[in-house]
């Protein structure tokens, strides 16, 4: 089976720098793979995807030697088992809010006895005749943390077996904690959380809105650390050029 250079990376305690496809489209996840991320999710839930176009990102991807993931829409084992037999290497799973949510995200990825996961000669065996049996593990599951109520259940959200690592959705919990990013209030429970998981030795990753921003996270501690999105790199972009072009 294909290797996971990123559970690799994990291991070896080093942090990953990836991008999130938000454009629903296949080119851009090409584009974007061939910049060198180490990791791409493509975003089932707040882009306007299909379970086929999902299909045509991850064979974008797999182009290069970036890993291809997703984040799923719901925490449902037979959405998590069609994004993982279309050729997912990880899934993302939104708003984990305590142990038994996590469990069952990561039950929903593992093949028996681990898990609850089908079993089917999918797309996915293209990573090999022998991904049935080493799946469990090379696949990442990574489960949110973005709920001022999750925070309080970092410990043990973040202790169940099978949980490779935990992502931080710094919007989402701002709105939850009714206060605005970056303000100190939203900072400290994002450093709680990471201090959470470096006490457990389990990964933490974050969404960030730059490379400056993405730079600080690593150094921080963060290991899964999002530099931005396609969507955000056409706009930032675009409003450069503009802004030059009529010179702004």
């Amino acid at each position: 089976m294909k290797i996971n250079t990123v559970k690799r990376l994990f291991a070896e305690g080093k942090p990953t720098v990836g991008g999130w496809v938000a454009l629903a489209s296949p080119l851009s996840a090409e584009y974007m793979a061939h910049v060198g991320f180490d990791w791409l999710v493509v975003d089932a839930e707040h882009s306007p995807v299909n379970i086929e176009t999902v299909l045509h990102c991850f064979q974008a991807i797999n182009t290069t030697p970036t890993i291809a993931m997703a984040r799923v829409p719901v925490n449902d084992p037979t959405v998590i088992k069609q994004i993982l037999d279309t050729g997912a290497l990880g899934i993302v799973v939104p708003m984990v809010m305590n142990a038994d949510e996590a469990a069952r995200a990561v039950a929903s990825a593992k093949y028996p006895p681990e898990g609850i996961r089908g079993i089917a000669g999918s797309r996915c065996t293209v990573y090999g005749d022998d991904y049935a049996e080493r799946a469990n593990d090379e696949i990442l599951v990574l489960v949110q943390i973005e709920h001022i109520d999750a925070v309080k259940r970092a410990e043990e959200i973040l202790s169940v077996n099978g949980v490779d690592a935990g992502f931080v959705g710094p919007r989402d919990l701002a709105w939850s904690m009714g206060v605005k990013m970056g303000s100190p209030e939203h900072e400290a429970a994002i450093q709680e959380v990471l201090k959470t998981a470096k006490s457990l030795g389990v990964p933490l990753g974050i969404m960030t809105g730059s490379g400056d921003d993405a730079r600080q996270r690593v150094v921080e501690g963060f290991q899964f650390v999002a530099a931005g999105s396609d969507a955000l790199y056409v706009k930032v972009m675009g409003r450069q050029v503009l802004d030059q072009a009529r010179g702004v």
